[in-house]
């Protein structure tokens, strides 16, 4: 939910939430004919394995047999402390291939920073340059690493100036590649201080994703939505860990939940009017999807409503212009025509380069890639994974459409932090490391959650109140993740009656309403009848006629 209060741009993104809700290669010494270093090179990048090599015959040179095999010289030591001091994949954020957790987004562009450093200020090698190894044509491609003609003594964490940087097309981003980082100069040096100017990566990457977007238009009260769906991709794209979105615009859905009855003012309707409007967008997403069995996997619909209506408390101030179900298929949020402010030029400007309304749009979008919030700007409905504080942890971003590199280590005038988490409600919002990789986890299904999908037995119902009136229907799954409600439903059917619980639909920053929707699992029950119970009371009761058909 985006909040707007006194001419100021508060984020306050509102969201349903759905919550159960290495040491561095190095070479063989000197006089070696091949094998393997006994230990990482002084000054190495984590992250990277030892590869084997083999020595010429007069000692003046070595390859180094990865499977994209180089050459480099070999002579006196030179004593110049030359050597990789870190390496980094950006790819939305800025990944350490030394850790554990890392992993790239496959079929998604990297561009790798790599910074070499010495121990005082000498030219830089002639021979500067990654070698990609692509696993399915066995075939190896180089790419020149650009960068300073003078190797610098100090890594300058905010810009790339001092970096030495290459760009890896998507289509070489995928499992089984290998990325050798190779500096040389015909001179030499010793085969100790020759460790120290190479690195080979076998990067860990997640199965490529291409999501398949539906872009819904609204009419309201008599009004239809603008959609533009040129950038709608690339905005997804942009912050999140997927390769490409296939984005197609359906027609106009006419909404019945928004009516001048319920109305709090002209033009103005309330949060529970903006949950129904979800929900019943929700019901007419299911139905252009058809037979699916994952919400992860499901194709997704974002709905847009027009600049006519606005969505707000029945008391306060504000606006809410965004809601989407955590771990579901479906967004409500204004309208988006443009995505960028052309104005900024610099990530590290005052106001933000992209459109509010498209940080929106990817705010929303990380709500059904799993993601609940990160706390700062007042958010609830804490996700424990991001960083405690909601921002980056001193990390830094990549935005590709840009080719702009920032990192929020860099403060702002006041001396503060520049940059938030995409999910969190203040700052100048940029993902997150830990929020791109569990997106990434969620999405290829790493985790046993993200990998569920529906059984032939398994019968899924939604409920939810609508205006008043309580509404089933079958559903062929329930979102990634669900909470427990107060609420139970009694089944009758063909085996003995049960009482199951019902697991809700929760507004991540706001009092829990009443209307759901919530989801329960019946089984493979021929069900008589349901009664819909909360604390002892009966609030619905249907019998099987009244339980649509999918």
């Amino acid at each position: 939910m985006r909040h707007k209060k006194q001419h100021r741009l508060v984020y306050l993104s509102l969201a349903f939430a759905l919550m159960a809700c290495g040491g561095g290669g190095g070479g063989s010494g000197g006089g070696s004919s091949s094998g393997y270093p006994s230990t990482p090179a002084s000054g190495s990048s984590t992250g990277s394995v030892p590869v084997p090599m083999t020595m010429n015959s007069d000692g003046t040179a070595r390859t180094v047999n990865t499977n994209c095999p180089f050459t480099q010289s070999i002579a006196s030591a030179r004593n110049d402390g030359l050597r990789i001091e870190q390496v980094r994949w950006l790819q939305t954020v800025a990944l350490d291939p030394g850790q554990a957790d890392t992993r790239l987004a496959g079929g998604k562009t990297v561009k790798v920073r790599v910074d070499l450093l010495a121990d005082s200020v000498r030219s830089a090698p002639a021979v500067k340059e990654l070698r990609v190894y692509d696993p399915s044509t066995s075939s190896c491609t180089s790419y020149p690493l650009t960068g300073p003609n003078s190797v610098p003594t100090s890594i300058s964490s905010d810009s790339l100036s001092n970096a030495f940087v290459a760009t890896i097309p998507a289509n070489k981003i995928k499992p089984g590649m290998g990325v050798s980082v190779v500096f040389n100069e015909s001179s030499g040096r010793s085969a100790s201080e020759a460790d120290a100017t190479y690195r080979y990566f076998l990067p860990a990457v997640a199965p490529t994703q291409t999501e398949t977007v539906r872009l819904i238009p609204l009419r309201i009260l008599g009004v239809t939505a603008s959609v533009s769906s040129a950038n709608i991709g690339q905005v997804l794209s942009r912050l999140h860990p997927i390769s490409a979105a296939n984005v197609t615009t359906t027609s106009a859905l006419s909404v019945l939940s928004v009516t001048v009855n319920n109305l709090l003012s002209s033009g103005v309707a309330s949060l529970d009017v903006m949950t129904n409007v979800l929900d019943e967008v929700d019901d007419y997403c299911a139905q252009l999807n058809g037979s699916q069995r994952s919400a992860r996997t499901a194709p997704k619909c974002i709905a847009f409503f027009p600049d006519t209506i606005s969505f707000r408390p029945s008391s306060g101030s504000g606006q809410v212009v965004g809601l989407a179900y955590v771990g579901g298929i479906t967004i409500l949020t204004q309208q988006v025509l443009n995505t960028d402010d052309n104005t900024i030029t610099s990530p590290y400007a005052s106001r933000h380069w992209m459109n509010y309304r498209a940080l929106t749009l990817a705010h929303e979008y990380g709500h059904l890639l799993n993601l609940d919030h990160a706390d700062c700007g007042g958010a609830t409905g804490l996700d424990p994974r991001l960083y405690s504080d909601g921002r980056l942890n001193n990390g830094a971003g990549w935005d590709e459409v840009r080719d702009a590199y920032f990192s929020s280590a860099r403060l702002d005038s006041n001396n503060q932090p520049q940059f938030a988490d995409l999910m969190s409600y203040c700052g100048k919002e940029w993902s997150s490391d830990r929020g791109y990789l569990a997106a990434m986890s969620y999405r290829s299904a790493s985790g046993e959650e993200a990998a569920r999908i529906t059984s032939s037995t398994e019968q899924w119902l939604k409920i939810s109140q609508r205006n008043g009136v309580w509404k089933i229907r079958p559903v062929a799954f329930a979102p990634g993740t669900l909470k427990m409600s107060d609420m139970t439903v009694t089944v009758s059917s063909d085996q003995q009656p049960i009482s199951l619980p019902l697991y809700s639909a929760v507004v991540s920053d706001m009092p829990e309403l009443n209307q759901g929707p919530y989801f329960v699992e019946v089984g493979n029950r021929q069900i008589t009848q349901l009664a819909l119970s909360q604390a002892g009371k009966r609030l619905n009761t249907w019998s099987a006629s009244d339980i649509p058909v999918r």
